[in-house]
């Protein structure tokens, strides 16, 4: 496809035609009918999964509408839309699946109306707690990875042993890091520290240690000195490879603060996800974990928009 025809107009009846919106409308009429699975567990107000389909047929109309690949936006909307279609009618209509472990939709998203001051409070605990172990482990990586790749001997001298110690996942002793610790907070913030540091710290070295000759050359003909050349030259030369790293290295960080949070916290979005399984009230789950995805899902916007204010440059 052409960038014209991934860009072209999209006109009324092209917004409105389309399967998506078919989904949608069924998906919605679906609601209203009768359920066999109310014949066994008591339903929820429908109110908040007709607001998550309408929201995502709103997000796909603006996709569709604005710049960018029209058939992309259309196949992500149908298959969002497909998936709560089947959600709906395998459990809600039909009664196919066990009701304890596979709730209905509608019993799920009303949750977030029920508890969401609850899950709001544990959202702000857990974005300090991701936010300074992510910054920490970007911060230090990049500085010590640009240090350390910029001076041959010392590459080679730890390279090799940042190698060997960054192929231990940090949840294996994230456990022992929490017994440890003197307080949750603290051994959070360093699991989740652990679990970007090294692979940041590696890639930095990897990417200084390769980085083309010809602009070093250049550099020391101008006779630059190292704070010139580290900052003003390797840092913007690296800049947009951080940036794209940043994508991965935080759902890193957000699967580390949920397992830490799952063993020994009591707040967070992974500590709801684990008082709700031990009690066994899946609705919930399957709410927190929703959640979760969502939290993800913005957080990798915002590095999309960040890279795109402060890279004007790229290769």
């Amino acid at each position: 496809m052409s960038a014209a025809n991934k860009d072209a107009k999209i006109g009324l009846p092209g917004m409105l035609l389309n399967l998506p919106v078919f989904l949608y409308i069924i998906s919605a009429a679906l609601v209203f009918l009768p359920s066999r699975m109310s014949e066994r567990v008591t339903m929820s107000n429908p109110v908040a999964f007709l607001f998550v389909l309408t929201f995502c047929i709103v997000f796909f109309w603006v996709k569709l509408g604005g710049k960018g690949d029209k058939r992309q936006a259309k196949d992500i909307g149908t298959v969002v839309l497909t998936f709560f279609l089947l959600w709906e009618v395998i459990t809600t209509k039909l009664d196919r699946l066990p009701y304890i472990f596979v709730p209905a939709p509608e019993n799920v998203f009303y949750s977030y109306i029920q508890l969401w001051d609850y899950m709001l409070s544990g959202l702000a605990r857990s974005m300090y707690l991701l936010l300074t172990g992510f910054i920490a482990s970007l911060v230090l990586g990049v500085s010590l990875g640009i240090a350390v790749g910029w001076f041959p001997r010392l590459r080679q001298a730890v390279f090799p042993i940042a190698k060997a110690i960054s192929t231990v996942p940090a949840i294996v002793y994230g456990p022992y890091i929490v017994v440890i610790m003197p307080t949750f907070t603290t051994a959070s913030i360093l699991v989740i520290f652990f679990g970007t540091f090294w692979s940041t710290f590696m890639n930095m070295i990897n990417r200084v240690g390769t980085i083309d000759a010809r602009i070093i050359n250049t550099a020391k003909v101008l006779n630059v000195n190292t704070r010139t050349m580290l900052f003003s030259i390797i840092m913007p030369y690296t800049l947009p490879r951080i940036i794209n790293d940043m994508s991965v290295a935080l759902s890193i960080s957000m699967m580390t603060l949920t397992f830490a949070e799952m063993i020994g916290a009591d707040r967070g979005i992974g500590y709801f996800v684990r008082r709700s399984l031990d009690y066994a009230n899946y609705t919930q789950a399957f709410a927190g974990i929703f959640f979760i995805a969502v939290v993800i899902t913005v957080l990798q916007v915002f590095i999309a928009v960040l890279k795109k204010k402060l890279i004007k440059w790229n290769y």
